[in-house]
C-alpha cells in the first residue's frame, strides 16, 4: 500500500532502484507467478519504469507549454495590436515622403517608431467595424492633431490621378477617445522632443528616469515652411460612393 515511485526523475534514482528491488521481491514472494528470477523481474521493471518516467515528464512539459485558452486569445489580440501599430507607423513614414510640407519631419517620425503610435481596440457598431484609439499615458495628447495630418496625407496616396480610388486595402476607421491605454506594457520611447511627452507623466519620474529618457528640445508642431499650424492644415478628398 505504501509503494511509491519517483516519476518526475529518472528510473535510476536511488529511490527508484530500491523500488525495483522491492517490486521484484514482492513479485516472487506473492507466489502467483511462475517466474522466480528476481534479477530478470527487476530488470524488466526498470525498463517499464524508464518508459513511465519518460511519459510523465513529457506530459508535464506539454501541460506547461500549452497556454490557457484565454491566454491564447490575449496573445493573439496583443499581436494584432502590435501589427496595427506597425502598419500605422509605416503609413505615416510613407506620408512623410509624399508631401513637401512633411519632409522636415521624416527623422522624427522614424525616431518615434511603431511603439509611439497610439494603440486601438476593435469595435463593431451598426455592422461597421472601427477601432477606438487609446492614448498611452506617457504621450502628450496635444501631438495627436499634428500626427493625424500624416494620416490624411497618406489617404491621398489611395487615389489615382483622376481622383478615383486605387485597388488595395484601405486604412481602418479609427475613432479618437480621451481614454488612456492602461493595458499596454512597455517603456516610453526615449530621445523624443519634450512636447511629445505628457507633462503630468513626466512629473512622476525621478532624476534617473529623466536622464534615461534623454528628452530633446521641443519642436514646433507645424506643417509648412510658412508656419501654417496643424489646425488650419486641410485637404479636400473625393467623395467615396
Amino acid at each position: 500500500d505504501n509503494f511509491r515511485l519517483e516519476f518526475a526523475k529518472t528510473h535510476l534514482t536511488p529511490w527508484n532502484q530500491k523500488a525495483a528491488k522491492v517490486f521484484a521481491r514482492s513479485f516472487v514472494e506473492s507466489g502467483e507467478y511462475t517466474s522466480c528470477d528476481k534479477h530478470i523481474i527487476e530488470a524488466s521493471f526498470r525498463v517499464h519504469l524508464k518508459t513511465l518516467c519518460s511519459h510523465y515528464r513529457e506530459q508535464v512539459r506539454s501541460a506547461h507549454s500549452l497556454p490557457h485558452p484565454q491566454q491564447t486569445v490575449d496573445n493573439r489580440q496583443a499581436a494584432a495590436r502590435r501589427a496595427r501599430r506597425k502598419t500605422l507607423f509605416e503609413h505615416r513614414v510613407t506620408a512623410a515622403y509624399c508631401h513637401e510640407d512633411l519632409v522636415g519631419y521624416r527623422d522624427i517620425i522614424r525616431d518615434m517608431g511603431p511603439d509611439s503610435m497610439s494603440g486601438d481596440e476593435s469595435d463593431t457598431r451598426d455592422g461597421v467595424k472601427h477601432y477606438i484609439i487609446f492614448l498611452d499615458k506617457w504621450r502628450n495628447p496635444a501631438i495627436a492633431p499634428w500626427i493625424r495630418v500624416f494620416d490624411r496625407i497618406f489617404m491621398t496616396t489611395k487615389f489615382n490621378e483622376v481622383n478615383r480610388p486605387k485597388r488595395g486595402n484601405w486604412p481602418r476607421i479609427r475613432v479618437p477617445t480621451t481614454q488612456r491605454n492602461v493595458q499596454r506594457e512597455g517603456k516610453p520611447i526615449p530621445g523624443l522632443p519634450r512636447n511629445f511627452y505628457d507633462e503630468a507623466w513626466l512629473s512622476t519620474l525621478d532624476q534617473d528616469d529623466l536622464e534615461t529618457l534623454n528628452i530633446q528640445e521641443p519642436i514646433r508642431l507645424v506643417h509648412s515652411p510658412g508656419g501654417t499650424s496643424v489646425s488650419s492644415f486641410s485637404f479636400n478628398f473625393p467623395v467615396l460612393n
